[in-house]
C-alpha cells in the first residue's frame, strides 16, 4: 500500500498566497494613514518646540525674531560665522525638518540644501522644510518690512499680508525705517510664526530648491501652522485664510 505524502497541493499553497495578499492590501492603507499621522503629531512637536525657542530669542532682544531669514525663501536662514545663539536657542538642526519631509521625491535640488542641513560658514545656513515667518530679512528697496521684500501691501482688510519681524507688532501697522510703506501685522491668534512648508500644486520651492520639493504632509493635503500666541492648528487646503507672496510662490496659513 502506497504511503500518503504530507504536504500541500500548488492549489492550496495559492489559496493561502491570495487570502495573504487580500489580508495586506486590506490593512496597507490603515497602516500607512497611521504611521503619516503619527509623523504629523512628530511634526506638531517640532513647531512647538521651534516656536519656544524662537520666542526665548525674542525675549533677549527686545521681541525681534531670528535674522536674517531669507526674503525669497523662508525655508532658510543665514548667521555669521559660529554665531552663539544658533546652538543655544536652536542647539537640534533636526527641529527644522519635518518627518514627512520626502527628500527622496524631490526634483533634481541640491543635496547641499536639504531641509535639515545646518551648514557653518561665512555666513552660515540653516535648511529646513518649515517656513520661519517671525523675525527679519535683507532686502532693500524701498518698498519692504524689516527686510521683507513685499510685492504686495498688507492691510488690515486684505487677503495679503505680512510675516512679523516683531511680536510687538501684531496687530498694528508697521512702517520699517526707510521704507515707503506701512504693513499690517495681523494679532498674534491669526498671525504667523512658523509653519509646514507647503504648495497648492502639492511641491513648494526655495533657494536651490526651485524645482521642487514635495509637500510634508501631501497625504493629507494640509499643514500645521503655530501663531504668534503659540497655539497650534492643522490647516487643510480649503481651510487657508491669508498669504504672504514670496520669490516662488504664496506662503498660506
Amino acid at each position: 500500500m502506497m504511503k500518503k505524502k504530507n504536504g500541500f497541493t500548488l492549489i492550496e499553497l495559492l489559496v493561502v498566497i491570495a487570502i495573504i495578499a487580500i489580508l495586506a492590501s486590506i490593512l496597507f492603507e490603515p497602516l500607512l494613514r497611521a504611521r503619516d499621522m503619527a509623523r504629523r503629531a512628530v511634526c506638531a512637536s517640532n513647531l512647538k518646540q521651534l516656536y519656544l525657542s524662537l520666542m526665548m530669542y525674542a525675549e533677549d532682544y527686545d521681541g525681534y525674531g531670528i535674522g536674517i531669514i531669507a526674503w525669497g525663501s523662508p525655508s532658510c536662514f543665514s548667521f555669521p560665522t559660529n554665531a552663539p545663539w544658533v546652538a543655544a536657542y536652536f542647539p537640534n538642526p533636526n527641529l527644522f525638518r519635518c518627518p514627512s519631509t520626502d527628500w527622496k521625491a524631490f526634483k533634481g535640488a541640491t543635496w547641499s540644501y536639504r531641509p535639515g542641513l545646518r551648514a557653518y560658514g561665512n555666513p552660515g545656513y540653516q535648511r529646513c522644510s518649515y517656513w520661519i515667518m517671525f523675525g527679519t530679512s535683507n532686502h532693500a528697496d524701498g518698498y519692504d518690512l524689516y527686510g521683507w521684500h513685499m510685492y504686495t501691501r498688507s492691510t488690515d482688510t486684505g487677503i495679503d499680508k505680512a510675516p512679523c519681524p516683531n511680536y510687538k507688532f501684531c496687530g498694528k501697522y508697521v512702517q520699517s525705517p526707510g521704507d515707503a510703506y506701512s504693513h499690517y501685522i495681523l494679532p498674534a491668534s491669526r498671525q504667523i510664526c512658523v509653519s509646514d512648508c507647503y504648495g497648492k500644486t502639492g511641491w513648494w520651492y526655495g533657494y536651490g530648491l526651485s524645482s521642487g520639493v514635495r509637500n510634508n504632509h501631501l497625504e493629507f493635503d494640509g499643514a500645521n501652522v503655530v501663531y504668534m500666541d503659540g497655539h497650534l492648528e492643522w490647516k487643510a487646503r480649503d481651510q487657508f485664510q491669508y498669504a504672504f507672496h514670496y520669490y516662488y510662490g504664496d506662503i498660506l496659513w
